[in-house]
């Protein structure tokens, strides 16, 4: 290419191509032209750099699925969906996306009495898979779930024993202030659906699956909406008008 372009030194137009490649295939920009800084010190052909390496960047990422680095990774089976991305829910924290109004239950009250109030639909005790249970201070105490409460009024049919006694004590929690991405890695460690938001020992929440599909629907409408432009409006205006 240094052949047909009148004016320049060859090896000006080599190392942008060179960088331009590089900055490229492996998605690094940045790093493409910095190397080339690096080779030649000449910090007059920065321009020159950023006219080469900047569109050699825009055309791989519309035209190719992935850069060189994770090619071989792609081929090996492993899907790779984006590069360098942000988990988005860990943009998001748990107090943002949390049931502030988190249904809980006294430890002292009789696994009868909640299996009665779950019996007849009481909105308090239906409304998740799993119920955090509290001491008379208000501090979480434990958790009690649905296979919980079937489990003991198996082996106890006439449910006297208490809510915390047919739960599970020290249950996993979350903080409210912790990104929302770490609490969802906490459910897939320990395998558990929900867990109770704690502050200070007190109970402030509960965080199920629910709750992260919608922050994750949220996220997804946030990316996708279009907002109408100047024309847009301008051109509704027009059609409202003439309707």
């Amino acid at each position: 290419v240094a052949g047909w372009i009148p004016f320049g030194d060859p090896g000006l137009w080599a190392m942008a191509g060179m960088a331009a490649v590089m900055g490229g295939t492996m998605r690094s920009p940045l790093t493409a032209m910095v190397f080339a800084l690096e080779l030649t010190h000449d910090v007059n052909a920065l321009p020159l750099l950023l006219v080469a390496v900047i569109p050699a960047h825009a055309v791989t990422v519309l035209l190719m699925r992935r850069s060189i680095l994770t090619e071989k990774v792609a081929r090996r089976g492993y899907h790779v969906a984006r590069e360098y991305s942000v988990d988005p829910l860990a943009l998001v924290r748990v107090r943002d996306v949390m049931d502030s109004e988190a249904p809980a239950v006294r430890g002292s009250m009789k696994l009868a009495d909640l299996a009665a109030a779950i019996a007849k639909n009481e909105r308090l005790y239906v409304r998740h898979q799993a119920l955090p249970i509290v001491d008379d201070a208000g501090k979480l105490a434990g958790i009690i779930t649905r296979g919980d409460i079937v489990r003991a009024l198996q082996n106890n049919p006439g449910g006297d024993i208490t809510v915390l006694e047919a739960g599970t004590k020290n249950p996993v929690v979350a903080s409210p202030d912790e990104p929302l991405s770490d609490a969802v890695a906490t459910m897939a460690h320990y395998g558990v659906g929900r867990l109770p938001v704690v502050e200070n020992g007190q109970l402030v929440g509960y965080l199920g699956r629910g709750s992260i599909l919608t922050a994750r629907q949220r996220l997804l409408e946030e990316e996708f909406r279009r907002e109408p432009g100047l024309l847009t409006m301008r051109w509704r205006s027009r059609l409202k008008d003439s309707l």
